[in-house]
């Protein structure tokens, strides 16, 4: 815990869990702080925005994919297969996040947390990806066909023949983006303080299984019709990143520019709750959640 920006405001940075019961976890915290406020004659404001002109309150849903076999899957390895599987899931996430960006601001939607995003330390309605200049830098070269060097100090050797080494350290961040890269996980930095945060990781849970299932069935076919399975990774991020590059935005996201920008790059600026709320029942979200058994039409109408 430490003292924040506005007056009695302060940040609690729990341990990282799975997701479900850091779910129930975030739950019993607040329930706990307004009783334990109310034993002392105080009262916990989880409004994310109580007070015009001084900084609101949000949660960062830190997000990592991996398991007791390989370990953390956003995090560069010690050998040439596992940095490439590393720039795999990586284009995953790109891939979910501009594919299914209207989802994931409508799962931070709520008239309060509308008031936040866009000011004072929060990051603006429109949803891009900060990977830093380094991690932007490889993937920018991969967009062109041939990756073949890397900014920044420490390296790692790629297990495709026309990547580059990669950083060790991204060490840049920036406080402006709702969805950065952080050297090991991606931050979703939209969702409001009073809000759970179950409903961002249903939604973020699921557009990554339809990216890694859209991926693994590119690599899988492209192997069997007979490829070098490095030269598939290779055409695959190149594809991704060709497709959904416009996503990745390092700049400052407060700025008047971005939004002129982000609308010619197709990207959405949904700015209140009213706009979002019909991002859940758009044709391709009915989809994505009928085809992993997550929710049905009727369900999201």
């Amino acid at each position: 815990r430490h003292n924040e920006v506005a007056p009695g405001q302060f940040e609690i940075a729990p341990m990282f869990e799975r997701a479900n019961i850091a779910a129930d976890h975030q739950q019993l915290l607040m329930t706990t702080f307004k009783t334990i406020a109310k034993k002392h004659g105080m009262e916990c404001l989880f409004h994310e925005k109580p007070f015009a002109g001084v900084n609101g309150s949000g949660k960062h849903v830190n997000f990592s994919l991996g398991n007791a076999q390989f370990g953390s899957l956003l995090v560069p390895g010690d050998t040439p297969h596992e940095n490439a599987q590393f720039l795999v899931f990586c284009a995953a996430v790109i891939r979910a996040v501009h594919k299914f960006s209207g989802l994931l601001r409508v799962s931070v939607a709520s008239a309060t947390n509308d008031h936040r995003l866009g000011a004072n330390e929060a990051p603006p309605a429109i949803i891009s990806i900060f990977l830093g200049d380094q991690l932007a830098d490889v993937f920018e070269q991969i967009a062109k066909g041939a990756a073949t060097s890397s900014k920044g100090k420490g390296s790692m050797i790629i297990g495709v023949d026309t990547l580059p080494v990669l950083p060790t350290d991204p060490g840049d961040r920036n406080r402006t983006s709702p969805f950065a890269f952080t050297g090991n996980r991606f931050e979703f930095r939209a969702p409001g303080s009073g809000q759970t945060i179950n409903v961002p990781m249903i939604i973020l849970n699921t557009i990554m299984a339809d990216s890694l299932d859209y991926m693994a069935t590119v690599l899988e076919g492209a192997v069997g019709a007979g490829e070098d399975f490095d030269m598939a990774v290779q055409t695959l991020l190149t594809e991704i990143i060709t497709e959904h590059g416009s996503v990745v935005f390092n700049g400052d996201g407060y700025s008047e520019n971005w939004q002129i920008e982000a609308a010619e790059r197709g990207l959405p600026n949904l700015k209140t709750t009213l706009d979002a709320i019909p991002e859940l029942v758009k044709p391709e979200a009915i989809e994505v959640f009928e085809k992993y058994g997550v929710f049905n039409a009727r369900e999201l109408e």
